[in-house]
């Protein structure tokens, strides 16, 4: 039976086998024997078969349902299986005949009536129309299964879900869905002899900005509407002082239409705009409050106002039994806003105010909002709120009322405890401050003796480098003076800072020494210059031009001019350009170009090379030891002190050169006073003395003094010293009067 109807919904054929099993049971106990009848029937086996055929129907419709909500419904049918004679697990024929099976709509009164015999072979017309009854049998939405098996068996199917509808979706279409507008052409409407279109109704409904941007009105065009949506009116002009009044509910009541409902029944709304006033904001719900009552406020004069003396509602006052009467639907929140009210009042000592009961009301939805009365809400609620202003603005008017003096007690320490806090921190804020500017100059100075430190040994490093390259250089020069080699001028002026400030146009100065290029009319050297100026191509071809022409005019024979632009290269530093108001030597600027360090690099790889500075910079062995070239010269320090006026004084007279008289190592305005009054006594004959400043370039720090113009016992000492003799004159003895004649 599952191979036959594998293929078909199995609701079908359940309910037959269901309705075999039944009919068989009927007719076991119809056709019971009447041998048999005596004997007692177990009516507890028949009620156990009734409810397992109930539990296996149940159980089978549970799947269904289930198969029906998730699966699609198909109903096919095979007209082989549908009329096979084989039966199934219960002894129920597969198929239903047309005529066992009768619909309750068609005929109520009749029963399923069953048979045994196998269908036989019918017509077409015959099997289309069990087929339809087998669908209509597999369909649990439709009503005649259910109706026949409730009729015949007492048994209610449970209900499936609907079938949701099919939605249909619509079809896209491609391409405009709006019709085409009319637009004047551009030429059109530029052109003042053109005769405007006329202008259809479906152009009007589009407006005026529309027809404007399709040029249908001229921009140009003045434009008057009959009915303008706008109507200009003056804005009315109140005074200062009536910014802060309530505005009264007449003018509400006689807006709104006339209500005839009883007051009872306004009162709800009022209750109702409360309960929405937890989650409404501000204002509105005050201006919603006010307009529930107008007609209440037209027939009481006194706007529903009481007083309240000295922090203390009198209950049994008029006025406030009126007030309560007409708000008692939400007296629960307006009595917690009188409380809070009466203790600001006896708090503050207030002896009298009088309270707007409307301006209260309006107040409760903010109120139960924040739960907290402010000065601003007891001053919005008071007829005279000016008056109460003025007195909680006195000084002290808080310590007046109920529990003065227990804040009063509270002020006063608080006060001074703030007083001390502020000036404890105070100090403890000047105390940070000073730590943290001394902790941030001990670790500057901490960097600085780290990068002193540093600087030192770095410089250290490369003095011992210089000296090492040095020795190399002077054990192997004989070899390296008449080899291939390649010399690196770098004419730098490595002078002091201050020294280097006051030369004018540095840079020039520095560069005064392009004679060095001459170095490679010897055939066996390369020159590398570095040049402290940015030279053009027009200046390197003139160079180039002169340096192939030393061979034509050494021979006198313009044809042995030779191309000599290989064997020199002339660099500049791209520090230059960078540090332009620092007045750095060449040294430095070339230490600081890293581009520049490569090139020189790569130019005097595998060849014997080293360096001739001009006035040795401690840069100088920086750049030698980056570029591992030794320098032709002395070390920086020794150029340095020989290279002064008084250390080539002293090298002069080690050397006993002559040299005209003089001083040296003067390092105080007193000793060259004395120093230079006895080389006048001393030389009497010399009328014009010299100053030159020590570490001083290009004849800068160099001054002169005429004896004769600014000595004036010139005279009377030449007196003296003929009078004494050549040869006494020269004696201490001799020289002492003058000497301080000439001091003082």
């Amino acid at each position: 039976m599952a191979q036959e109807t594998e293929n078909c919904d199995p609701i079908g054929t359940i309910l037959i086998q269901v309705h075999e099993d039944l009919s068989q049971l009927k007719e076991k106990l119809t056709k019971f024997p009447l041998e048999e009848r005596e004997e007692t029937l177990d009516i507890q086996n028949l009620e156990t078969a009734i409810k397992r055929t109930e539990m296996g129907l149940k159980i089978h419709i549970e799947k269904y349902l289930n198969v029906v909500n998730h699966n699609v419904l198909t109903t096919p049918v095979d007209d082989d299986k549908l009329y096979s004679s084989h039966t199934s697990k219960w002894l129920l024929p597969s198929v239903i005949d047309q005529k066992s099976f009768i619909f309750p709509l068609e005929s109520e009164c009749k029963l399923w009536q069953p048979q045994h015999s196998t269908f036989p072979h019918a017509f077409p017309r015959m099997k289309q129309k069990i087929g339809l009854n087998v669908k209509i049998m597999q369909d649990p939405e439709n009503i005649h299964p259910r109706a026949a098996v409730n009729a015949n068996y007492g048994i209610s199917l449970p209900h499936t879900n609907e079938r949701k509808p099919c939605v249909k979706v619509q079809k896209l279409i491609k391409g405009s869905t709006i019709t085409n507008l009319t637009i004047l052409p551009a030429s059109h409407r530029t052109d003042p002899y053109f005769t405007p279109i006329p202008v259809l109704e479906a152009d009007v409904n589009k407006g005026i900005l529309s027809m404007i941007e399709r040029g249908l009105i001229p921009p140009t065009a003045r434009i008057t509407l009959q009915n303008p949506p706008i109507i200009p009116r003056a804005a009315p002009l109140h005074n200062f002082d009536e910014a802060h009044k309530t505005p009264s509910a007449a003018p509400f009541a006689t807006t709104q239409k006339p209500q005839p409902i009883p007051e009872a029944k306004i009162a709800p709304k009022t209750q109702g705009s409360k309960g929405k006033g937890r989650r409404s904001r501000g204002r509105l719900d005050r201006k919603s409050i006010k307009v529930t009552s107008p007609s209440r406020a037209l027939q009481s004069p006194w706007d529903y106002d009481f007083v309240i003396y000295n922090g203390i509602i009198d209950k049994t006052a008029p006025d406030f039994v009126a007030f309560k009467e007409h708000f008692n639907l939400s007296w629960g929140s307006i009595f917690s806003l009188l409380e809070h009210i009466e203790k600001f009042l006896r708090d503050y000592a207030i002896p009298e105010v009088k309270i707007k009961g409307n301006n209260l009301v309006a107040l409760l939805p903010e109120f139960e909002l924040k739960n907290k009365l402010t000065r601003y809400d007891l001053l919005s609620v008071s007829e005279n709120p000016a008056h109460i202003q003025m007195m909680l603005n006195h000084p002290g008017q808080r310590y007046k009322g109920q529990g003065g003096k227990v804040k009063a007690i509270c002020k006063i320490q608080a006060t001074w405890k703030g007083y001390k806090a502020r000036k404890s921190f105070l100090t403890f804020r000047r105390q940070k401050w000073a730590s943290g500017i001394i902790a941030i100059a001990w670790l500057l100075h901490c960097h600085k003796i780290r990068l002193k430190k540093i600087l030192k040994e770095s410089r250290e490093r490369h003095l011992q480098n210089f000296r090492t390259r040095a020795k190399h250089l002077a054990a192997n020069w004989n070899r390296i003076r008449t080899s291939r080699r390649t010399i690196i001028h770098i004419p730098s002026l490595g002078y002091s800072q201050p020294v280097r400030r006051n030369i004018a146009d540095f840079n020039t100065e520095q560069n005064m020494q392009l004679g060095r290029l001459c170095d490679i009319t010897d055939a066996n050297v390369s020159v590398i210059y570095i040049c402290s100026h940015q030279l053009n191509d027009d200046l390197l071809l003139y160079y180039k031009k002169i340096l192939s022409l030393h061979a034509a005019v050494k021979s006198g024979n313009l044809e042995d001019k030779s191309d000599l632009q290989d064997r020199f290269k002339m660099i500049t530093p791209e520090a230059i350009n960078i540090f332009t108001k620092h007045h750095m030597c060449l040294a430095t600027h070339l230490k600081y170009s890293p581009k520049a360090i490569k090139r020189i690099k790569s130019l005097t790889r595998g060849t014997e090379a080293y360096i001739v500075s001009g006035f040795p910079h401690r840069d100088d062995l920086a750049v030698a030891d980056m570029l591992d070239v030794p320098i032709l010269g002395p070390e920086p320090a020794v150029a340095h002190l020989y290279s002064s006026k008084s250390g080539s004084k002293s090298v002069f007279d080690s050397a006993n050169v002559p040299v005209p008289p003089g001083l040296r190592d003067l390092y105080s305005h007193q000793q060259m006073i004395e120093q230079l009054s006895q080389l006048v006594i001393d030389h009497l004959e010399i009328q014009r003395w010299l100053f030159k400043m020590d570490y001083e370039f290009g004849g800068n720090g160099t001054a002169f003094c005429d004896i004769l113009s600014h000595l004036k016992c010139h005279k009377w000492v030449l007196k003296e010293s003929s009078r004494h003799g050549r040869e006494d004159w020269h004696k201490k003895w001799a020289q002492n009067q003058s000497y301080w004649t000439g001091c003082s």
